[in-house]
């Protein structure tokens, strides 16, 4: 059985705003993202390149989310040259 890519979540805000948790439904909405049909083909990319897919929320200073997006970790496995 091949693993998914596992799916991170971020939230991002304006330097210096209070730290705001975001409530259930947003919560429930992204795990309902992150496991839509529409996301498939990213989450496929990131299997097969052995990278993690990241969700990010902008939000602004009081809270409200402005951005939602998606995209693919950058690769942080260290490279070996060749000698």
């Amino acid at each position: 059985m091949q693993s998914i890519p596992a799916v991170v979540f971020r939230f991002r805000r304006p330097s210096g705003s209070q730290n705001h948790e975001p409530s259930l439904a947003m919560t429930e909405a992204l795990r309902q993202l992150s496991v839509a049909r529409e996301m498939e083909p990213l989450l496929q990319a990131a299997h097969r390149a052995g990278r993690e897919v990241v969700i990010e929320v902008f939000q602004s200073r009081d809270g409200q989310p402005l951005l939602i997006h998606t995209a693919m970790l950058p690769d942080t496995r260290i490279q070996k040259e060749d000698v």
